[in-house]
């Protein structure tokens, strides 16, 4: 018969929940995995994985049906074509399973101890669990359940639409898809979509997409998309759903603004923590509508249970979610409790150009009130980006007086890999001349944030003090 119990129990076998689990087991600590359905996750089924999958896909087959060379002669012979409409959905779910075959994660459970248990929990007071009707008991639990799409009450809104976490089961790429939402699932999406083929109609409530990144760059992006051939309805909230014989179509209040017909309808409007039949009452777990409530520490109202992850309602993004399970097993088993440190929570939205995320925005630095300097340096001027065809989008730095970084925002190529050099130069308290003084390789895309840091320094350079002193320098040298 299976232990039923140990020193751990973690709730939930996403991201925030492998990484729990693993560490913990690695410490010697009895733990055991609870998952309801398949270890993963969000991100690795219905997330991250598939999505990221469908969108590389799209940017490869929609540059190569855009390279700016001349068309061939009618009699040339040309090179067969690849009927891809009925088998990218296929490649997309074959990808995914190839993902988590080569995932480490049952290896590191097994390495280190951890039971893992399937089934449905319940909690039946501070130290009891029911999993399947057999009773489990531990010292300590760590939730991490997760989160799941919103699909709001809209009228006529009933069966047969899709969200992130279903679109996977498509068959074939729709002709026509229309999308609702404009943050990061919504506009990724709906751009893959489209360099794929499909025809794309996206509708958002609020007057711009994107309404957490910086408002220039998510401007310019829109632009973007809009000159890709994507139709874009911004300020449209959708209050009528219609299903007929031609298709899904939205419109706003009182049929104003009927839509064109689209073959599928994918909602897109945000994420809720996943909380529902957990039974959190009988261990006196405080949550809302936000998700499970926790202090700084990561604890929830319960003196023995942690949360990490989307199911707290912070920053929903996996690495996020690593970054909070590390210091939920850290508080829950060792002594002196360490405060959560997001550290400007860094963050890219994986559309072509990418747009990535750290600190704060220009308008959060007028909000607050802060006397804040902007660098600039476009990829228009960057070698590397003309080379790849990918030269759009710009560098954005916001800084103190002094130098010190304030927030950093990339669209361009790549843009979630290059923001990770700010992210540590921003936990180390690195100024931006620390950046400009880093010698970067030629030609590469990096080099892009090296002229923005330039920027910096020919501020400096200009003002009539500083021109004064180097000019009184260059007298004595």
């Amino acid at each position: 018969m299976k232990n039923r119990n140990f020193e751990l129990m973690v709730i939930g076998g996403g991201a925030a929940g492998l990484v729990a689990s693993v560490a913990a087991g690695a410490i010697g600590v009895k733990t055991a995995l609870v998952e309801k359905n398949r270890l993963g996750g969000e991100c690795s089924w219905t997330g991250c994985i598939p999505s990221k999958t469908l969108i590389s896909l799209g940017n490869l087959i929609y540059k190569a049906n855009h390279l700016p060379l001349k068309k061939k002669k009618k009699n040339e012979i040309n090179i067969p074509f690849v009927d891809y409409k009925n088998q990218v959905m296929d490649y997309v779910r074959e990808t995914t399973r190839n993902a988590s075959k080569a995932s480490k994660a049952r290896d590191l459970l097994a390495r280190y101890g951890v039971e893992i248990i399937f089934g449905s929990p319940k909690f039946l007071d501070h130290h009891h669990i029911e999993i399947d009707k057999l009773n489990y008991h531990a010292k300590k639990f760590i939730i991490c359940t997760g989160s799941s799409p919103v699909v709001p009450k809209i009228n006529g809104l009933r069966r047969g639409y899709l969200t992130n976490k279903t679109i996977w089961n498509l068959k074939k790429l729709p002709d026509s898809l229309l999308v609702i939402g404009g943050g990061p699932i919504g506009v990724e999406l709906a751009q893959a979509f489209h360099h794929l083929g499909t025809r794309v109609t996206l509708f958002n409530d609020l007057n711009r997409l994107l309404i957490h990144d910086d408002a220039e760059l998510a401007e310019d992006f829109t632009k973007y998309l809009e000159n890709e051939g994507l139709k874009i309805n911004l300020n449209y909230s959708v209050s009528k759903i219609i299903k007929d014989e031609k298709g899904w179509r939205v419109s706003m209040k009182d049929d104003k603004n009927i839509s064109e017909p689209g073959e599928r309808l994918l909602i897109a409007l945000g994420r809720k923590a996943n909380v529902e039949d957990l039974n959190l009452e009988a261990a006196d777990i405080l949550y809302d509508r936000k998700g499970i409530k926790v202090n700084r520490h990561l604890k929830t109202s319960a003196s023995n249970i942690w949360a990490a992850g989307d199911c707290i309602g912070g920053y929903q993004f996996s690495h996020i979610a690593e970054l909070e399970a590390k210091l939920a097993v850290r508080n829950a088993l060792l002594p002196l409790n360490s405060s959560i440190n997001y550290q400007g929570a860094p963050w890219a939205t994986f559309t072509e150009p990418e747009l990535a995320h750290l600190g704060y925005t220009e308008e959060e630095c007028k909000e607050k009130g802060l006397n804040y300097r902007v660098y600039r340096q476009s990829f228009e001027h960057d070698d590397r980006a003309m080379t790849e065809g990918t030269a759009y989008g710009k560098v954005k730095i916001l800084t103190t007086a002094l130098g010190h970084l304030l927030g950093v925002h990339i669209l361009g190529p790549r843009a979630g890999e290059l923001i990770n050099e700010f992210v540590l130069a921003k936990r180390k308290k690195l100024r931006i001349y620390d950046i400009g003084l880093t010698s970067h390789v030629y030609p590469t895309l990096g080099l892009a944030l090296q002229r923005a840091t330039d920027e910096w320094f020919a501020d400096w350079g200009s003002k009539p003090m500083i021109k004064w002193l180097l000019k009184l320098m260059t007298y004595f040298s």
